[in-house]
């Protein structure tokens, strides 16, 4: 029997809203994958539609508690890194992963539908091409993607042409390979595409998109897909495997109806990915 493989996980914890750290343990749980977390900021709700948040910005207990880690002698199978609260803590995902030296997913959680994030300094996306440029996997949306690479939003469908143009572009920044998620397509549809360093090889997954917007669903994209890359698959079936999974839940959730804020009802399906090889 071999033994559980373990991640460290570098989000925040939102209490309320299916999302970061509420939704990155049970996912790498219920994979098989014990998720050690390293909380960067707990918000009493995520910032997407709520208002009076109540936060606290935890990047002075990132490096003692990063250090009593390497006291331990602790050592992980991944390192998937998040929402970063401030600038400061990029350095320490950054020490982080040198040190461990093992399979290095980055969400570069900066902004979405166009807009960064609000409470995120002007300077973030600068620290976040630091992270791209050490990763094996990083998992921008089309609003990250453009923060990344300096470049105006563009909202409009994409061609196939254009995502690989895209796709490389990211590439460029130094990670070995790119999911691009959630790109609008010229048909109607809606794709998540990827690309690896070296032969640049390709592809994309194409899905109809549903009548509605639910915050969290990146978070869980990058769970998914780091919990299968974990389970040694490749990055086109990990890609697929979330893919998969989260739009059954998105179809679940749409059905009951509940209020969009609250995240996508992922508990209802969690059971699928336990027996996903």
């Amino acid at each position: 029997m071999q033994p559980v493989k373990t991640a460290a996980v570098v989000h925040d914890l939102s209490g309320v809203g299916r999302c970061a750290l509420t939704v990155v343990l049970p996912v790498l749980s219920a994979m098989g994958v014990q998720a050690c977390p390293v909380p960067t900021a707990v918000l009493s709700t995520h910032t997407g539609g709520f208002d009076g948040i109540a936060s606290i910005d935890l990047t002075d207990l990132m490096g003692p508690y990063l250090a009593h880690w390497r006291r331990l002698n602790m050592k992980f199978d991944a390192v998937y890194s998040g929402y970063l609260a401030n600038c400061a803590q990029a350095e320490h995902v950054l020490s982080l992963m040198r040190w461990q030296k093992c399979l290095s997913v980055v969400d570069p959680v900066m902004g979405d539908e166009g807009e960064m994030y609000s409470a995120l300094p002007r300077e973030i996306p600068g620290e976040m091409r630091r992270l791209c440029a050490a990763a094996d996997v990083i998992t921008p949306n089309l609003t990250e993607a453009a923060l990344l690479l300096d470049e105006p939003f563009c909202a409009a469908p994409r061609t196939g042409g254009e995502v690989e143009a895209l796709l490389k572009r990211l590439l460029g920044l130094g990670a070995r390979s790119v999911v691009l998620t959630s790109v609008p397509m010229e048909d109607g549809s809606m794709a998540n595409a990827w690309m690896r360093a070296g032969d640049q090889s390709h592809g994309e997954m194409r899905f109809h998109p549903l009548p509605i917007h639910y915050p969290g669903t990146g978070d869980l994209f990058a769970s998914v897909l780091t919990g299968a890359l974990l389970r040694g698959q490749g990055l086109e079936a990990a890609v697929r495997r979330a893919a998969d999974y989260i739009y059954h839940a998105m179809e679940i959730t749409n059905a009951v109806g509940s209020e969009p804020r609250m995240g996508v009802q992922f508990e209802k399906n969690l059971w699928e990915l336990a027996g996903a090889e």
